[in-house]
C-alpha cells in the first residue's frame, strides 16, 4: 500500500505560481505525484542571483514589445512531440496543462479547478475551469482534454509511454475529466504539468502534427520564420488574466541569434529588451553594469558527453571507462562555466534525496585509463566524431577541453560543430554520432533523470547504453509512493550507471543566465528554470 493513500482534493486558490506560498493540499498532491519535495528548500527559490533590479517591484504597465535576442531558435511547434527547449520557451506561452508546478514544487491546479486521487492511487478526477478559451474563441471543454490525451496516447508523442498504465479516461460532463490506472504511478501527475501534456482544442488533436499551435495562454501564436523570428501576441480573452499576473506586453518578438557574442553586443547597444543564454566569461561585467539586470537561476540543465554503445568503439565498456578517466571534470567544468556550475556523476537534482551522496565523478587517472584502453583492445586509442551543437557555446568550450585531456592517452575525439536541427535530426532521431554533448532539462521529479534519458523505453533514450539490472529499479521505481525507500532504488540505479560507464557521461550541472534592461519587469523563468514565461512580465519604459 503506497504510503501517500489519503483521498485528496486540490482547489485552486489565491496562492498562484509565482507567489510561493506552500498550500498544504498541494503539498500532499506533490508527495503523491513523485515530485522531491525536499527541494523545495534548496531549489524552489533556487541559488538565484538577481543584480540590477527589475524583478516586480512597482506598478505594471500595460502594451509594448518585447524584444528577446534568442539563444536556440525555435523549430517545430507540436507541443507533444517537440522535445528541444527553444521552442518550450515560445509553446510555454501559448498552450496550458491541467496542473502547474509552482516555485515550492508543489502541483497546483491550473486548467482544472481542482482534483481528487482514489485511496489507492489509481483513478484521478479533475474538475475543470469554466469559461476557459481557445486561441480560436472556442470554450475549452472535457471533450477537448480527452482527445489531447487520447492523441497523445495513441500516437507516437513525447509522453505517449506514460499512458501505458492508463486504463480508461472518460468525460461524463464538460467540466469534469476521470483517468483510470491499472496500477499507482507516481509520474503521471508531474508529467501532466509539462508541456508534453498540454491541451489543445479537440479539433487540433486530430491532427497528427500541429504546425500552428492553438492553446488557452495569455500568448498566441502569430507568426514563425526558421532560424529567423518567433512572434507572438497576447491573448485579449485569457481566462486567467487579472491586474496582477497580466499578461501586460502587448507582442513578444524572439529574434533567432545564435552567437552568444553578436547577442549580447546587440543587447548591450539597445536592440533587445532581454536575452538568454548569456556567455559565463561575461558574467562578472554585467553584475557589475547598473544599466542591466543581470539573473542568475541555478540549476537549469545536467550538460552530459553522450557516447553510442550501439557502435564500435563505446559499445565496450573498457572504452567507455577509459574516456573517462581520462577526463578532469573539474577543469572541464571551470574552463565551461567560468565558475557558474557544478561537477556531478547522478543524473537527480542536487540536493534532492534522489542523490546518492557515495557516487562522485571519477578523478583523473591517466594510468587507469589506459588500462581500460588495453583491455578494450584498443592499446594505442581510437578516434572518432565528436558532434557539438554550436548553439550552445558552453558545451562547445567544453568540448574543446574534453578533447585535449582525452589525446593524452590516444583517444582522439573530432570535433565537428552543428546546428541544432542537424544535431536532432542526426544525432538524436538516426543515432548518428559516436560522441556528442548535450543536456537534460526540467529534473525536478527522478523519473525523468533516471528514466526518460537512460531506459530504453524512455522518450528521450538515444545512446543505446542498456543495463537489465538498471532497467528493473528505474521501472519498480515508477511505483513506488514512500519516498524513502523510493530513493535507495535511485542510489543503487546511480551506482550502476556509475560503474558500467553508462553512454551518459555526466559532466555539470549549469545555470541559466539573463541580461536585461532595468526597464524589464517582472519574474524570469518557471519554477525548475526548464522555460520562460511572460505573462507577469512588462516593461517599464
Amino acid at each position: 500500500m503506497p504510503s501517500d493513500s489519503n483521498s485528496r482534493k486540490n482547489e485552486n486558490n489565491s496562492d498562484t505560481a509565482g507567489h510561493g506560498r506552500v498550500d498544504r493540499r498541494a503539498f500532499l498532491a506533490a508527495t503523491a505525484a513523485g515530485v522531491p519535495v525536499a527541494l523545495a528548500g534548496c531549489l524552489g527559490g533556487g541559488d538565484s542571483d538577481d543584480s540590477g533590479g527589475g524583478n516586480g517591484d512597482g506598478n505594471a504597465k500595460m502594451g509594448g514589445t518585447l524584444q528577446w535576442g534568442g539563444a536556440v531558435p525555435v523549430q517545430g511547434l507540436d507541443p507533444h512531440l517537440e522535445s528541444a527547449a527553444a521552442t518550450n520557451r515560445v509553446l510555454e506561452n501559448i498552450t496550458e496543462p491541467l496542473i502547474r508546478l509552482a516555485p515550492d514544487y508543489s502541483l497546483k491546479p491550473h486548467l482544472a479547478k481542482d482534483w481528487t486521487t482514489s485511496d489507492d492511487n489509481t483513478k484521478l478526477e479533475f474538475t475543470l475551469q469554466k469559461g476557459v478559451k481557445f486561441h480560436d474563441g472556442s470554450e475549452m471543454t472535457s471533450k477537448d482534454v480527452l482527445a489531447t490525451y487520447k492523441r497523445i496516447a495513441n500516437g507516437e508523442y513525447l509522453a505517449t509511454g506514460f499512458f501505458d498504465f492508463v486504463d480508461s479516461m472518460d468525460n461524463p460532463d464538460d467540466q469534469t475529466f476521470v483517468v483510470q490506472l491499472s496500477e499507482p504511478f507516481a509520474p503521471f501527475l508531474s508529467r501532466m504539468s509539462t508541456g508534453e501534456m498540454h491541451i489543445v482544442p479537440e479539433k487540433q488533436a486530430q491532427k497528427k502534427k500541429i504546425k500552428e499551435p492553438i492553446g488557452t495562454g495569455p500568448y498566441q501564436f502569430e507568426s514563425h520564420e526558421v532560424e529567423t523570428s518567433f512572434t507572438m501576441t497576447k491573448f485579449d480573452d485569457y481566462w486567467n488574466a487579472n491586474d496582477e499576473n497580466g499578461p501586460f506586453l502587448d507582442k513578444i518578438v524572439k529574434s533567432e541569434i545564435t552567437d552568444p557574442n553578436v547577442r549580447l553586443q546587440s543587447f548591450r547597444a539597445g536592440e533587445y529588451d532581454f536575452v538568454n543564454g548569456v556567455p559565463p566569461k561575461d558574467v562578472e561585467s554585467l553584475k557589475n553594469d547598473s544599466s542591466v539586470r543581470f539573473e542568475k537561476q541555478f540549476p537549469k540543465a545536467l550538460v552530459y558527453l553522450g557516447l553510442n554503445c550501439n557502435k564500435k568503439p563505446f559499445d565496450d565498456k573498457h572504452a567507455r571507462l577509459a574516456l573517462d578517466y581520462a577526463l578532469d571534470k573539474e577543469k572541464i567544468s571551470e574552463a565551461a562555466l567560468y565558475g557558474t556550475g557544478k561537477t556531478t556523476a547522478t543524473p537527480a537534482a542536487p540536493g534532492s534525496k534522489w542523490v546518492n551522496p557515495d557516487i562522485k565523478p571519477r578523478p583523473r587517472d591517466l594510468d587507469k585509463a589506459r588500462e581500460h584502453l588495453k583491455k578494450a583492445g584498443m592499446p594505442d586509442g581510437f578516434s572518432v566524431s565528436f558532434k557539438i551543437p554550436q548553439s550552445y557555446p558552453t558545451q562547445v568550450q567544453g568540448a574543446k577541453v574534453i578533447s585535449d585531456q582525452a589525446s593524452e592517452v590516444g583517444i582522439n575525439l573530432n570535433i565537428q560543430k552543428i546546428t541544432w536541427s542537424t544535431w536532432l535530426s542526426d544525432v538524436y532521431s538516426k543515432q548518428n554520432f559516436e560522441a556528442t554533448t548535450s543536456s537534460y532539462l526540467a529534473l525536478t521529479y527522478p523519473d525523468v533523470s533516471f528514466y526518460k534519458f537512460l531506459h530504453p523505453d524512455g522518450a528521450f533514450f538515444f545512446t543505446g547504453w542498456n543495463n537489465d539490472e538498471y532497467n528493473k529499479l528505474v521501472e519498480k521505481a515508477r511505483h513506488m509512493y514512500d519516498e524513502d525507500k523510493r530513493a535507495e532504488l535511485y542510489h543503487e540505479a546511480t551506482e550502476i550507471l556509475h560503474e558500467d560507464r553508462a553512454g551518459h557521461l555526466l559532466l555539470w550541472w549549469q545555470a541559466n543566465l539573463y541580461a536585461g534592461s532595468t526597464d524589464y519587469k517582472g519574474k524570469i523563468g518557471t519554477p525548475d528554470g526548464s522555460t520562460l514565461r511572460f505573462d507577469d512580465n512588462w516593461l517599464d519604459g
